[in-house]
């Protein structure tokens, strides 16, 4: 499996609380990002921006797994899974 750098997957989801959103959490971050990881984490960050809508925790290592091998079903499933959710509570919303 493809494994998200700990020290990246820290900053990416402290940027993305700040900001609201990956990809802007990427920027918040990026001066503190190696610059051999930065491309594909910012390529990451847009992904889980448009295809599954947010991230946590819980959930980032196995969303960079399914982001590294869009071809392995098992992770693809799980990917669609949590886009699923996330679009069902923020449809939800009363706000």
């Amino acid at each position: 499996m493809n494994n998200l750098p700990n020290y990246a997957k820290a900053l990416l989801l402290q940027g993305a609380s700040t900001t609201g959103n990956f990809t802007e959490g990427y920027y918040y971050a990026e001066e503190r990002l190696q610059v051999r990881h930065s491309a594909d984490l910012l390529n990451f960050c847009q992904w889980i921006d448009c295809k599954i809508g947010g991230a946590s925790a819980y959930n980032i290592d196995m969303l960079y797994a399914a982001y590294k091998a869009p071809q392995d079903e098992k992770l693809a499933s799980y990917a669609v899974a949590v886009a699923t959710a996330i679009r069902a509570i923020r449809s939800g919303s009363n706000c």
